[in-house]
């Protein structure tokens, strides 16, 4: 340090020029890293979604479901695998530790299942989980004609956005697709001796690409035949066989009066069916009540989102230029991106201020603060660079950890500035050059071993796990970075702007009050030393005392302004009969005047959060809502939820109602409380959730209580009878009958009037109920037969639902506490669920945020021994012993006096922010003992008394001590007060560090003296 300290005396010039540079760089990258509201934090969950169409929830199971979970488990341990298998789909998760290769893991598992013999019409999706996977830009376009506008956005708007670098992915909800749907007359059908499979078996024969080889002639020349239904009007015109001997006659007397075959003659299909292009929807979606279009656009984990955000919306602009649609904004993170940044800006600016206040305050020298707060602007703008270099983007953690480090980033300058101030007041005799060197060196081993510490507390922050250690880490990152830098600049540039600014010749300061007053109480505890240390302990003793009275939490959330509405009516509604509801719903929601908007999903399902992915049903509504500025979900959810539920009830009976905050991005909430059921009896599982569901609704410390344990639903098991074998029946004839008496089949996909087309051939009137279903006609050798003369029906109660935790059913009731103490709420649930009469063949366990919380205490805890440890290790080496650095790291015994006080003063709960605060703070309060006992050192070595060398040394250094104390508790007063949402993690942590450096810094002016003073004696110099 001593070299690099004459260097960059000797070469002003350069050092002057490295600082712009530094600057102009930072500058630079102000423009070009990236902007989002948290860091991109990929979740290490692997989500498999399973398309099977026209499957019940049982065969779903039992196809897809239990092989897929069966290879996982098979390879790679995991965290934790769930499912849930409904009709015609199945979703399932994989977690894994965060250290494990996503991409890796990804290939295994698709190497697993593809070796897996699974159903041809499954289809399977990959996707992996992230936290900031919500859309960054979601639009709604409302019209009352949706299918023009659809094409447009199709064939414009899509393919501009997802041209747009940056852009992942662009998803259009509320879609209509165009089929062709042949609808047969059965009556006219079976005149003919047609069904549905003979149809579509002409009709593919039509439509066929059959190659035969290749002609030696001149070369290769395929040769193929070709038939080619080409438009709708082909279609119509296509010619079905018919026996003759089948026209005209009665379906009932076919069988009984065969004939020899004959020529067959032919009829058109257009004849005996109706031949018309619909329009089928994949799920309904409209805004404030208008049928809607939303378009969600998603980004690349690498990319700007302000900036990717701003390019959307230019093409969005240029789109609904030339469309008659209204246009509404739902989600624009690229604003909120902005309203975060300023926020954070805007209270660093304040905590820069009040730093340079009271840098000048002290020092009453405009030349010396100038010089003193150059510090903040290059590390700030070096910062940003580095973070830049290195990916990372400037989000609400990086600015938050920037933001907390105002008032550290000053310390060592302020310590070099002051010493070089004092020094201009004493030393008449030295060069200029020499005294600023002399001053400068002096400090040396003080300011870099206290940045030192400062620095090592944050690197235990790799052993806290989990997502909040991914989040914490941007932010660990930016302190350290800021706080590095500013060390350089201590020794690197205060000295040249010193010798370049300051005058000589100083005029010697007289002592102010408060240092007299400071220089008594000084000598007074020297003389009382037993009192001192014995009111030290007490002071931390009634410390402890305070932490029952403290609550807390994993990590504290804002206030929200928008929430989800779930509707669950009976598994059986239809959807039509859910968008009728969902429709009511709307309009009552459009009547509250604290309401801004409301988007509605109807078979869909808008996953606001992107770690509980949801699954989506005919049965299901979901509502979007917006509350208008000034109001909160606190103050409407009770209002809003019994109106729905009144509104639904009016129809429906047995529904279910749910209505969630809208998680924010960041952090998983911290507050949810998740009851999980084991069991193989569904129905002990089905009871003992009804129990757990009534004891949390009941519960008025909870709200937003949801259960996984879906209704059950009927379904009807069909088994052959003896007579069905007789009439030479069997289980396919019926299937094959029965399956195009109740559902559409589809000919394929074809090329029709230039479109590609589904063909989809189906009767004109389907069975509906269970009477229609006992007699429908299967052709046997005797005649038709009704199928309950050749089939048992029997009616069965199945879950609409099936889920499954590590291989076991399972099933998940969650709930959020109302207040942030988690804790306190999960101890009075578990009391309760222990005192129902839950059915033995039912196990519980309770998680959530508690289980989260105590992970994280445990793993902060161990940083913070750790952190001590280091800090230990950096003072032993630097004063090569350890009654020093004992007496030194004493002064942590006083954080908790502050940072316990100040976090019940302000009502906050102790939270993970608090405990980084308190991890912070191991290397900031050291700091203050070791400008203290640096110089009691260095005046014992020039041959002092002790007590003498410990009076001097805290007089001389009194001052730097209050104002880098002072600088960085002020500086962080703008966070503490702050009311953002960008500020909300920020907040327990300035809280914290405010309270711990107040009263550790009171004290350490007076214990660390005191403490020197009785043990210091054994401490030998060479």
């Amino acid at each position: 340090m001593k070299k690099m300290i004459d260097f960059s005396l000797k070469n002003s010039v350069a050092m002057i020029m490295l600082t712009i540079l530094v600057l102009i760089t930072g500058y630079i990258s102000t423009n070009t890293i990236k902007l989002e509201n948290y860091p991109n934090v990929e979740i290490p969950t692997l989500m498999i979604q399973v398309a099977y169409p026209n499957h019940s929830s049982e065969e779903a199971e039992k196809d897809i479901t239990l092989p897929i979970e069966e290879a996982i488990e098979n390879i790679a341990p995991y965290e934790e695998l769930t499912s849930t298998t409904q009709d015609n789909s199945t979703m399932i998760q994989v977690s894994y530790d965060f250290n494990e290769d996503m991409e890796e893991r990804e290939r295994e598992i698709q190497s697993a299942i593809s070796k897996l013999k699974l159903p041809e019409d499954a289809t399977l999706t990959y996707k992996r989980l992230s936290a900031s996977a919500k859309p960054i830009y979601q639009i709604a376009f409302a019209d009352e004609e949706l299918t023009a506008l659809q094409e447009n956005i199709s064939d414009t708007l899509t393919p501009q956005l997802q041209n747009i670098a940056g852009v992942s992915d662009v998803t259009v909800s509320g879609t209509t697709t165009s089929k062709l749907v042949i609808e047969v007359d059965e009556e006219k059908a079976a005149e003919n001796g047609l069904t549905i499979a003979s149809i579509i078996q002409v009709l593919n024969e039509k439509n066929y690409v059959l190659p035969l080889g290749s002609l030696e002639e001149e070369g290769k020349i395929p040769v193929s035949m070709e038939g080619n239904l080409s438009s709708i009007e082909d279609i119509k015109g296509v010619q079905i066989p018919v026996a003759p001997s089948q026209q005209g006659i009665p379906p009932n007397e076919k069988a009984t009066n065969p004939s020899q075959p004959q020529k067959p003659t032919f009829i058109l299909l257009s004849e005996i069916a109706q031949i018309k292009e619909v329009e089928e929807e994949n799920g309904i979606t409209r805004y404030n009540g208008e049928p809607a279009l939303i378009v969600n656009v998603t980004k690349t984990q690498d990319a700007n989102t302000a900036e990717v955000v701003e390019h959307v919306k230019e093409e969005v602009k240029d789109f609904h230029a030339s469309s008659d649609s209204e246009l509404y904004t739902i989600i624009d993170q690229g604003k909120e991106v902005e309203k975060s940044v300023k926020s954070l800006l805007k209270e660093g600016g304040f905590g820069a201020l009040f730093t340079i206040i009271i840098i000048l305050l002290f020092l009453r020298n405009i030349r010396s603060t100038v010089i003193a707060i150059l510090s903040l602007p290059i590390s700030i703008l070096g910062t940003i660079a580095v973070l830049d270099y290195f990916g990372y983007s400037l989000n609400i953690m990086t600015l938050g950890g920037i933001a907390v480090s105002v008032g550290r980033i000053v310390d060592d300058s302020i310590v070099v500035i002051e010493n070089i101030f004092q020094w201009m007041q004493k030393e008449k005799k030295l060069s200029k050059r020499d005294l600023i060197f002399n001053a400068t060196k002096e400090v040396i081993g003080a300011v870099t071993s206290s940045t030192v510490a400062t620095i090592v507390v944050f690197l235990p922050l790799a052993f806290v796990g989990g997502i909040v250690g991914e989040f914490f880490k941007p932010f660990s990152i930016a302190v350290v970075t800021s706080i590095t830098l500013s060390l350089l600049v201590a020794f690197m540039l205060i000295p040249v702007l010193a010798l370049t600014l300051l005058k000589e010749g100083s005029q010697e300061e007289k002592q102010g009050w408060i240092q007299k007053a400071y220089d008594r109480l000084l000598k007074g505890s020297l003389n009382y030393k037993l009192m001192v240390i014995i009111s030290a302990f007490v002071l931390l003793a009634g410390a402890l005392f305070l932490v029952p009275a403290i609550g807390k939490s994993f990590l504290p959330s804002g206030p929200a302004s928008a929430l989800e509405v779930e509707v669950e009516l009976p598994a059986s509604t239809t959807l039509e009969k859910t968008n009728s509801m969902a429709k009511e719903i709307e309009e009552l929601l459009m009547e509250d005047t604290a309401i801004e908007y409301v988007q509605g999903s109807v078979g869909l399902v808008n996953n606001s959060n992107p770690l509980k992915q949801k699954a989506s049903s005919d049965y299901k509504a979901t509502f979007f809502i917006q509350l208008k500025d000034g109001y909160t979900v606190t103050m409407e959810r009770k209002g809003l939820e019994d109106e729905i539920a009144a509104q639904v009830s009016k129809t429906y009976e047995e529904t279910t109602v749910r209505i969630n905050e809208v998680q924010q991005e960041g952090p998983p909430s911290s507050k949810t409380i998740d009851i999980t059921l084991y069991g193989e009896n569904l129905e002990a599982l089905l009871d003992a959730a009804n129990q757990v569901e009534g004891v949390l609704q009941e519960n008025d410390q909870l709200r937003d209580v949801s259960s996984s344990a879906q209704q059950l639903q009927t379904k009807y098991k069909l088994e052959l009878k003896d007579e069905a074998v007789e009439l030479g029946v069997n289980q396919f004839t019926i299937y094959q009958q029965v399956n195009e008496k109740m559902n559409e089949l589809s000919a394929g996909v074809m090329d029709l009037d230039k479109k590609k087309l589904e063909v989809l051939v189906t009767y004109n009137e389907l069975v509906r109920d269970k009477n229609e279903l006992e007699n429908i006609e299967i052709l046997t050798q005797q005649g038709p037969k009704p199928l309950m003369e050749l089939a048992t029906i029997e009616e069965l109660s199945i879950p609409a639902t099936i889920q499954h935790k590590d291989g076991k059913l399972a099933y998940t009731l969650s709930a959020e506490s109302v207040i942030e103490e988690v804790g306190a709420v999960t101890e009075q649930v578990e009391g309760d669920l222990a005192s129902l009469a839950i059915s033995d063949e039912v196990e519980w366990e309770v998680g959530g945020g508690q289980e989260m919380m105590a992970e994280g205490f445990q793993d902060l805890g161990i940083a913070m021994m750790i952190a001590v440890g280091l800090v230990f290790l950096t003072l032993t080496i630097t004063y090569g012993g350890v009654i020093t650095p004992f007496v030194i790291l004493s002064s942590l015994i006083f954080v908790p006096i502050g940072s316990l006080g100040a976090l019940l003063i302000t009502g906050e709960t102790l939270s993970m922010s608090g405990m980084i605060g308190m991890l912070m703070l191991i290397g900031i309060v050291v700091t203050n003992a070791v400008v203290m006992l640096d110089r009691v050192e260095a005046n014992r070595i020039s041959g002092m008394a002790l007590e003498h060398a410990v009076i001097e040394a805290c007089n001389t250094r009194f001052r730097p001590i209050i104002m880098t104390a002072l600088a960085t508790i002020l500086a962080l007063v703008p966070l503490a007060l702050s009311t953002s949402s960008s500020g909300v993690i920020s907040k327990g942590l300035a809280i914290t560090v405010i309270g711990g450096l107040t009263t550790s810094t009171l004290l350490t002016l007076v214990f660390i003296p005191v403490l020197y003073s009785i043990i210091g004696k054994w401490r030998r110099f060479s």
